[in-house]
């Protein structure tokens, strides 16, 4: 597909590189290809912040950046989404559910320890 057609419909060409190819079969048995989007999260809007979970219940979470939110569990036992900054420090509790997270520089934004702990939202803002 050339970048035109696809911004038509709405798609960049960053969107098309994350699709996956899912094989299905039709009512002959035959494979048929089908378009599935990835599961990657969706770009952040403008002055948003990162959302962090707890659904191991976890006394701690690292994370690679020091402003962000807490939402403790995952929807819809999720408590308010609670903007944290860190400032000069390395650790802090989130004052809702008392989740600790300690910022660590070896992390992306994205990456978590544990790993599951990035809410990734579809079309949140």
């Amino acid at each position: 597909m050339d970048t035109v057609a696809n911004e038509r419909r709405g798609r960049s060409s960053e969107d098309i590189m994350f699709i996956e190819i899912n094989p299905a079969h039709n009512r002959e048995g035959q494979t048929i290809q089908t378009p599935r989007q990835s599961h990657r999260p969706e770009p952040m809007p403008a002055g948003a912040y990162l959302k962090f979970r707890n659904d191991r219940g976890v006394r701690e979470i690292c994370i690679g950046v020091k402003e962000f939110k807490c939402i403790g569990e995952s929807p819809p036992q999720d408590h308010p989404h609670i903007y944290i900054n860190m400032g000069e420090a390395d650790t802090i509790l989130c004052p809702y559910c008392g989740t600790g997270f300690r910022f660590d520089p070896r992390l992306t934004p994205l990456d978590t320890e544990p790993p599951d702990s990035l809410f990734a939202y579809q079309n949140a803002a």
